[in-house]
């Protein structure tokens, strides 16, 4: 239940945030077009190079002991030329650099201006009518490096009236967060690294109650992905009080439910090995070569792509709840949306036509299946778990309905800079003009 936010009108800031991302954007195309073309062909040489430098770097991780350090070092020369190629273009670099920075000023001031933006009904968000009466909070003490002890997590909740379940070592937290439901709790929370969250979710939809994330792990990137400020836990408690509603989607593999991502190939060969929660970096770089080198044997990984191409292997393939960007602006390794409803799937494969070389394919559905003869090691949401083939992949559009606090930006880095179309561009002139969005 929800009631909608009074009429706003246009503020002026936001209006010239809007006009300012009309005018910055295409001056800074402009000025980077002008520096690329006054700087040929040094800047042309110069990307060449750096191009050939990140091979030499791949291909390094690929061998072992004295061609790895041979590699590296032609990679290091590579990358120095590059940077001397750049200097020596120093006037266009500026135009370039000067270019650059208007994009990124007229990108920022874009997603700041649409954030929220206004809309003809005077409706932002849906706020809540209901305050929850029994709210429970699950809370992994050992998450982050003790984030939750360290901030006070469990105490601030307790004197806020929520029930605060703390984790011990073996708890099944799946089977506790379905007890809390049974006694009666109306909303679940959870605080800890994203493998905490899932189970917690799921016990969330099967019971149609609101869930509350809170940032306490490491990295949180579901944290970050839904808006919220990763550096104040305690802030995000006020989802249990004065808070808006929304829903958004949520993945399965095998019927195990997932928030960001599963990752299978040479990741989920590196996190299933017993050595990785002690030495991340050094398991990583002992088994890449076996995983990517030339006499690395092809994973069995066997499935078909988004134009209907069948393959029969690849380095790593990466399932995500909504498709994360990865193209060059800000916002890398985030996702704009938590609710389109269709899985993210990137593929790395061999390139036949260059040794050592590699093809990415993208591509979005809403399902996936991916076959092998053996069971297949995967990182589910950063934790390490063995699948069954043949595996298969789901989404679940709008199935988690996720309290959030007022004050909470609610989008991704990735979402608050947008992707620039005529969309885009109207909404914009709209807003701009003084007009709230349709």
């Amino acid at each position: 239940a929800g009631v909608a936010e009074p009429p706003a009108t246009v503020s002026l800031r936001r209006r010239v945030l809007a006009a300012s991302a009309l005018v910055l954007v295409p001056t800074g195309v402009v000025l980077i077009a002008f520096g690329f073309v006054r700087g040929m062909p040094e800047l042309l040489l110069a990307a060449v190079v750096a191009a050939a430098a990140a091979w030499s770097l791949w291909w390094a991780l690929g061998h072992r002991r004295v061609m790895r350090w041979v590699m590296l070092a032609v990679a290091v020369v590579l990358g120095l030329a590059s940077v001397v190629a750049i200097l020596a273009s120093r006037r266009e670099v500026l135009w370039i650099g000067l270019g650059s920075g208007a994009l990124a000023a007229g990108s920022s001031s874009a997603g700041a201006a649409l954030v929220h933006a206004p809309r003809r009904d005077g409706r932002e968000r849906t706020r809540s009518r209901h305050r929850p009466r029994r709210a429970v909070l699950f809370v992994n003490p050992r998450s982050g490096g003790g984030t939750a002890e360290r901030v006070g997590l469990a105490a601030t909740a307790r004197n806020r009236g929520i029930e605060v379940v703390e984790l011990g070592p073996g708890d099944d937290l799946r089977a506790l967060a379905r007890h809390a439901i049974e006694r009666g709790a109306d909303c679940l929370g959870a605080a800890g690294g994203d493998g905490t969250l899932a189970p917690v979710a799921e016990a969330a939809i099967e019971a149609d109650v609101p869930f509350v994330c809170v940032p306490a792990g490491t990295r949180n990137h579901f944290a970050l992905d839904l808006g919220l400020d990763r550096n104040d836990p305690l802030g995000a408690l006020d989802a249990f009080t004065d808070a808006y509603t929304r829903r958004i989607d949520v993945a399965e593999v095998n019927g195990r439910l997932f928030l960001n991502n599963v990752s299978i190939g040479a990741y989920g060969e590196i996190v299933a090995d017993e050595q990785y929660r002690e030495r991340k970096v050094g398991t990583a770089l002992a088994k890449l070569p076996e995983l990517i080198g030339p006499e690395a044997e092809p994973l069995d990984l066997r499935f078909t792509d988004g134009e209907g191409n069948r393959h029969e292997s690849a380095v790593v393939v990466l399932v995500s709840n909504n498709a994360y960007e990865l193209g060059p602006r800000r916002g890398f390794g985030t996702r704009p949306s938590l609710s389109d409803g269709e899985l993210g799937i990137v593929a790395v494969v061999r390139a036949a036509a260059i040794p050592g070389g590699m093809r990415v394919l993208r591509w979005s559905s809403p399902s996936f299946q991916l076959d092998s003869s053996a069971p297949v090691p995967a990182g589910l949401d950063g934790e390490s778990v063995e699948l069954d083939p043949p595996v298969r992949f789901g989404i679940r559009p709008r199935a988690l309905r996720v309290r959030m606090p007022v004050h909470a930006v609610g989008l991704s880095p990735a979402a608050a800079r947008p992707r620039w179309s005529a969309r885009t561009v109207s909404r914009l002139v709209l807003l701009a003009g003084g007009r709230p969005l349709p």
